[in-house]
């Protein structure tokens, strides 16, 4: 998958996000090397505690697909955030290995990184 073009998906999920407590929208696309990719967006409760991260949602949904292998994933945010701590664990049991790209709804740039980086010594049930 393109980069560019997973960004751009997250981008468009982004605006299916249902924000209405904090108005932060968050847009999420997760591609692997077959080029397949799902997106998902935040989908908040007032019953806080019900509230999914666009990241849970793409990667629950790759997961029903039966898309495998995640290699990358966008996630695309006013401030280019870095997934909250259970979006990591997620990321880093159902993606290991995985290219995080951080992006805007606006701007070209992309800061990327590994999801190793943003959870060292992630928790298995290995361990």
């Amino acid at each position: 998958m393109k980069l560019d073009e997973l960004i751009q998906q997250a981008r468009a999920a982004r605006l299916h996000a249902y924000a209405p407590y904090s108005k932060f929208l968050v847009g999420a696309a997760v591609g692997n090397a077959a080029g397949e990719y799902v997106r998902g967006c935040n989908v908040e409760n007032a019953a806080f505690g019900s509230t999914i991260c666009a990241e849970a949602v793409a990667l629950s949904q790759a997961i029903a697909l039966g898309i495998a292998n995640i290699t990358d994933i966008a996630i695309v945010t006013e401030t280019q955030a870095t997934p909250c701590g259970n979006c990591r664990q997620l990321i880093a049991e159902l993606a290991p290995g995985c290219n995080v790209h951080l992006a805007t709804p606006d701007s070209s740039e992309v800061k990327t990184t590994v999801i190793e980086e943003l959870l060292p010594d992630a928790f298995t049930s290995l361990d």
